[in-house]
């Protein structure tokens, strides 16, 4: 039981356990120049599949795009180069300066943003 304990706390502290991370981005998008590097360091702990999508067909909305598809079956979707710098860290639980946001499971109708702020 103990041990059961100790493995849920740290999967707390770990951050999101992930089974897949893409990251769509364009090279001709500003946005995802701006995000590419963040998205790249990470990349050095974490499998993330780089796919562009001027070399392939994904039925998404825009760029740039990071889906989590976590262990427990949840699917986050983070847009935008300002989105993706705030909470891509958290989700993976690189964040070490300060408290992450909380995950809300649904939008603001208000932001579009699926965290807590």
């Amino acid at each position: 039981m103990k041990l059961l304990i100790i493995v849920g706390m740290l999967m707390l502290i770990g951050g999101v356990s992930a089974m897949s991370i893409d990251f769509f981005y364009s090279e001709q998008c500003g946005h995802c120049k701006q995000v590419y590097p963040i998205v790249s360091d990470l990349s050095n702990k974490h499998n993330i599949n780089f796919l562009d999508v001027n070399k392939g067909s994904y039925n998404i909305q825009g760029v740039p795009l990071v889906k989590i598809r976590t262990n427990d079956c949840r699917e986050i979707e983070l847009v935008g180069s300002q989105e993706i710098p705030q909470y891509l860290q958290c989700e993976l639980g690189e964040m070490t300066t300060k408290e992450c946001p909380t995950y809300s499971g649904e939008p603001n109708p208000e932001t579009q943003s699926w965290f807590i702020r």
